[in-house]
């Protein structure tokens, strides 16, 4: 029995002995520099001036109805000065129906016109963090992925032997 106890007590002291725990500890931070890289991208930039296309003076409707009238009074009547007195009545007719579809803002037409570039920028990236901070009295620095504020948590591991 005694042998069992001694034993047990042994393989118990090893097992302490080697057993590691850890925990975590929040720490200062020192100072945070970010690691930046230089990288060229292709950047892709649009132009677009407004350039004066024409001159709009308002009677567009108007002349398209007197076309389309006097088109169709030309097919009125059977002898030349009939169908001379139907093209203008054609024209005067369409040209009034036609005024329903006239610009209210008769001036010059401006007009939109893009064109799309490319250039090379060269952009500084971040892509890390230099991070230093304070354990035990002393100064350690470490990289990491992200910026992590004023403080960081560390995980320490003791060992007892």
């Amino acid at each position: 029995m005694k042998t069992i106890l001694n034993i047990t007590l042994f393989v118990y002291a090893i097992v302490v002995a080697t057993y590691a725990y850890g925990r975590s500890v929040t720490v200062p931070v020192i100072s945070v520099q970010p690691i930046e890289i230089a990288e060229a991208q292709l950047v892709k930039r649009s132009h677009c001036p407004v350039i004066a296309s024409g001159y709009d003076d308002g009677k567009g409707g108007t002349r398209v109805g007197q076309v389309i009238g006097g088109i169709l009074g030309s097919m009125i009547g059977n002898s030349d000065s009939d169908r001379r007195i139907g093209t203008a009545v054609g024209v005067m007719i369409g040209g009034d129906i036609g005024k329903r579809w006239n610009s209210n803002r008769p001036g010059v037409r401006y007009t939109e016109h893009c064109n799309t570039g490319y250039s090379n920028q060269v952009q500084r990236m971040v892509h890390g963090y230099k991070v230093t901070y304070k354990y035990h009295g002393r100064l350690n620095t470490v990289l990491m992925d992200y910026n992590p504020g004023s403080f960081i948590t560390l995980t320490t591991s003791t060992s007892i032997r």
